[in-house]
């Protein structure tokens, strides 16, 4: 019998610890899916940042580095430095990669850093019960907006695709959902 699907030997035996209806599990299955169809596996190295995505180096068989808040840009951008010929890309959320991290992502794409990042965005600090991020939405209800987010007291979204996009360093920039099937393949596409 035919198998449909099989596990990538990029990803590790470790349970996800990540909460229902999250997409960082499918966002690991398609990183780890593209590594191992190009074949580097052997040169890639992940950064791993805070939040919900700290635990990726336990899910991802390769080195792996984890980064302090909002810096994964910082310790890629050291690695792929030093070593060249590596594979490497940081793996982080809205509250570390627009909140802290808002420098660090967009001075390394000015420069015009050869990494790849896998930004995901759900609106939410997750890992801390779902605090209001600086991508949540205008009237987005979460525990600290309980009655949704008010430009007039914080602002409005921050876009970090568009806001990149302004800039001349970066050499690809994709938005993608995870909400269906042939959005998961598109996604996997722009890995």
């Amino acid at each position: 019998m035919a198998k449909v699907f099989k596990k990538t030997s990029f990803l590790t035996d470790a349970p996800l610890h990540y909460c229902p209806g999250c997409t960082h599990g499918i966002s690991h299955r398609l990183v780890a899916e593209v590594i191992d169809e190009f074949g580097v596996r052997d040169r890639t190295v992940a950064v791993a940042t805070v939040g919900c995505s700290v635990y990726a180096y336990e899910y991802f068989n390769t080195d792996s580095v984890q980064a302090s808040h909002g810096r994964g840009p910082a310790v890629a951008t050291a690695i792929k430095r030093v070593h060249p010929d590596a594979v490497v890309f940081t793996y982080q959320g809205d509250g570390d990669l627009a909140s802290i991290g808002m420098a660090e992502i967009v001075h390394a794409a000015a420069r015009g850093e050869n990494f790849t990042v896998i930004f995901i965005n759900n609106a939410v600090f997750g890992m801390t019960q779902g605090q209001m991020a600086p991508t949540t939405l205008v009237g987005q209800r979460t525990t600290t907006s309980p009655r949704g987010r008010s430009t007039a007291e914080a602002g409005w979204p921050i876009r970090v695709c568009e806001l990149l996009d302004t800039l001349d360093g970066p050499a690809y920039i994709a938005r993608e959902a995870l909400s269906t099937p042939q959005r998961i393949r598109s996604a996997k596409r722009s890995i």
